[in-house]
């Protein structure tokens, strides 16, 4: 999925919820938080694998649910602390939203999706990308980019 189709994924429920909720749209710093949170994974793990080979894939280390829920968890408490929670929370979610976008083929092929192990690094071994650099994933046209 593309950086628009990450945002698009966790903003649009996010814009309804808001709407139902609170009868208006979500606010700039909100959608903002959304904005990152949803592109983070990638700007991680991308450039570690495809720019400077410290991973063999570009759906590892932030990708994985056993560093993200962690991490995300502690994020959501210590802002909770501070009473951010509700921004800790957006941000969770469209982190988890991205995960949610590249793994989605799960829901069609189980455990034979060929990233599915990389949910579960460290856990399990990871499998490399098929084709390990930018270039290969650059997208067809200019729908593409917002829709898978």
């Amino acid at each position: 999925m593309y950086p628009a189709g990450h945002f698009l994924l966790a903003a649009v429920p996010l814009t309804a919820y808001t709407v139902a909720r609170w009868h208006r749209l979500p606010s700039g710093p909100m959608v903002l938080l959304l904005l990152v949170a949803t592109q983070l994974p990638d700007v991680i793990d991308k450039p570690l694998a495809w720019t400077f080979a410290l991973l063999p894939s570009g759906r590892m280390l932030a990708h994985s649910l056993v560093i993200s829920l962690p991490v995300l968890t502690v994020v959501v408490l210590l802002a909770a602390r501070r009473s951010y929670g509700r921004y800790a929370m957006v941000f969770s979610a469209g982190y988890l939203s991205h995960i949610a976008g590249d793994f989605y083929p799960i829901v069609r092929l189980g455990t034979d999706y060929y990233f599915f192990p990389n949910l579960f690094w460290p856990v399990v071994a990871a499998n490399p990308d098929r084709t390990p650099s930018f270039a290969a994933h650059s997208p067809d046209g200019l729908l593409s980019l917002a829709v898978p």
